[in-house]
């Protein structure tokens, strides 16, 4: 695809945000006011630990989730974090040397941190890197390709070339362009699950959402942890999280803790059709035709999908027995009230 197409494509996707505009654009002044401050060079010397974990949050960011999963490690030494905040947002310097910098600085900050941190602070100057604006690339065809051996800060700055472009032909601010791609991807990924029998309605989207939250947030305590773990690359520690692919993205890709397997998670709502178990084969096989483009997996590695349901029905069942790489798990949500005491 070339760039005129892929700009007439996200135009017209513009069209139908505008109708009902994401958290992001909604909130995009009372987020800018809010933390813009924060990360301008003279104020990061008195940035505070609450104040930076509280910008993690979507609730309060109202733009991107799962910032806050590595708040504790990246504020564990919080004058090595400012070091690197000062020198990240320092415009004077090369942005590729400064990004890498930042990210080697200070443990937990990938891509997706990075590129929060400097969209808040100048938003008319830096891009967003993180999954959802890479499945947006890969997606329009515009995903950019890497010199062998570049590090991470040439990756970024390859990746911000392609955004310029978009910011630039769109005449709009990087926040805008970001809640665009996104914007672009979710529509792909709910047209995607609405050929489905949508018994469940938009609730059960989010039933969805929370629950991939949840065993992301305490993925130490499920099961599945003790021989798997989710899947980090050189540029984000949690690159498996909403994984792209550039045809969807699963919702957690896992590698084996000592065996060459991989492992794509997929979270479906109540009332889920057997046409799920297509969606999972089609990650699957995308998988285990790029295994030699994962970090630290081998390309013999043995790809296998597990799909994570509420309910399932007869045909669900019957469709996953028929290939043995799948298997179907069910999940059971409990809520204990205790008494206060007081």
């Amino acid at each position: 695809m070339s760039l005129d197409s892929a700009v007439e494509r996200l135009r017209a996707a513009e069209i139908k945000m505008s109708e009902d505009p994401p958290a992001a654009i909604e909130h995009k002044d009372s987020a800018l006011a809010d933390y813009r401050s924060l990360f301008q060079p003279e104020e990061i010397e008195v940035l505070t630990e609450q104040e930076f974990k509280q910008f993690l949050l979507y609730e309060n960011n109202r733009h991107w989730t799962g910032l806050h999963r590595k708040g504790s490690m990246m504020t564990e030494d919080m004058e090595q974090l400012r070091e690197g905040l000062e020198i990240l947002v320092d415009k004077e310097r090369d942005l590729g040397s400064r990004v890498q910098t930042t990210k080697d600085m200070v443990d937990g900050m990938g891509k997706a941190t990075i590129s929060a941190i400097l969209v808040t602070a100048y938003p008319e100057d830096y891009g967003v890197w993180n999954n959802r604006s890479e499945e947006a690339l890969k997606q329009l065809d515009l995903w950019p390709d890497f010199e062998y051996g570049s590090d991470f800060g040439q990756r970024y700055g390859r990746v911000h070339e392609v955004l310029q472009d978009l910011s630039t032909e769109l005449d709009l601010d990087y926040w805008d362009l970001d809640a665009l791609l996104g914007y672009l991807v979710q529509s792909e990924e709910t047209d995607d699950d609405e050929t489905m029998e949508d018994v469940g309605g938009t609730g059960e989207f989010v039933k969805e959402r929370h629950l991939q939250q949840y065993l992301v947030n305490h993925w130490d305590r499920m099961g599945l942890s003790e021989q798997w773990e989710i899947y980090s690359d050189a540029d984000d520690p949690q690159a498996g999280v909403e994984f792209s692919t550039g045809i969807g993205r699963p919702d957690i890709l896992l590698t084996h803790t000592s065996d060459a397997r991989v492992c794509v998670l997929e979270l479906k709502r109540s009332g889920t059709s057997d046409r799920a178990v297509g969606q999972l084969l089609r990650y699957v096989g995308w998988v285990r035709a790029h295994l030699e483009d994962l970090e630290g997996v081998s390309t013999d590695a043995e790809v296998e999908g597990r799909l994570i349901v509420s309910e399932s029905s007869e045909k669900l069942e019957y469709a996953m027995s028929a290939v043995q790489e799948l298997t179907l798990y069910h999940y059971e949500m409990e809520v204990t009230l205790n008494q206060s005491s007081y």
